[in-house]
């Protein structure tokens, strides 16, 4: 079973993996969906995947890289980048917990391999499922994103808390999904 969540934790799993590797988490707030600015709300104010919203958006098919995975056999947890295929750029950090019990094979060994991005399986296998974001996020500069992004300087990063759901509201997973800006 993927693990129970704490109401009030609406970063989790970043604040696992950031517990887990001793650095603080971001400073961040929560904002209001639509006064997010362009073109983070038109990225992450919505219920579908982000892996085709951002494949659109840059023209790049995604590709995946895994910074941190570890799993318990119940789920799998893993700090990753989505890259442009064509040039590497990392375009958006995600902290996921998957629950793997909701997956039949070969789905779910194609998830543990950590090949593709998740969102880009589930569209692939024809797995029905939503987005259900949490809550919209402005994050202050931080040296760890910036590291990830290979950032220098105080610009906010955008993001979001989001589940997603498949038949009968079961939890696939849970993520926490910041862009590059």
């Amino acid at each position: 079973m993927i693990a129970a969540e704490p109401s009030t934790d609406l970063l989790f799993p970043l604040s696992q993996f950031c517990r887990a590797s001793d650095h603080p988490l971001p400073a961040c707030e929560f904002i209001d969906g639509p006064i997010m600015p362009e073109p983070y709300r038109t990225l992450l104010v919505h219920h579908g995947d982000m892996t085709s919203r951002l494949e659109e958006f840059h023209r790049s098919p995604m590709k995946l890289r895994v910074l941190h995975r570890e799993t318990d056999g119940c789920a799998l947890r893993r700090e990753v980048l989505l890259c442009k295929e064509d040039s590497g750029l990392p375009v958006e950090y995600g902290a996921i917990e998957i629950n793997l019990a909701a997956f039949a094979e070969p789905l779910r060994a194609q998830i543990l391999e950590g090949c593709q991005p998740l969102g880009g399986l589930l569209n692939r296998h024809g797995v029905r499922y939503r987005s259900e974001p949490r809550a919209f996020l402005k994050l202050a500069p931080d040296p760890v994103m910036d590291a990830h992004f290979a950032l220098d300087g105080a610009h906010p990063l955008y993001g979001r808390s989001n589940v997603l759901l498949g038949d009968g509201d079961r939890v696939l997973a849970r993520i926490v999904e910041v862009l590059r800006p």
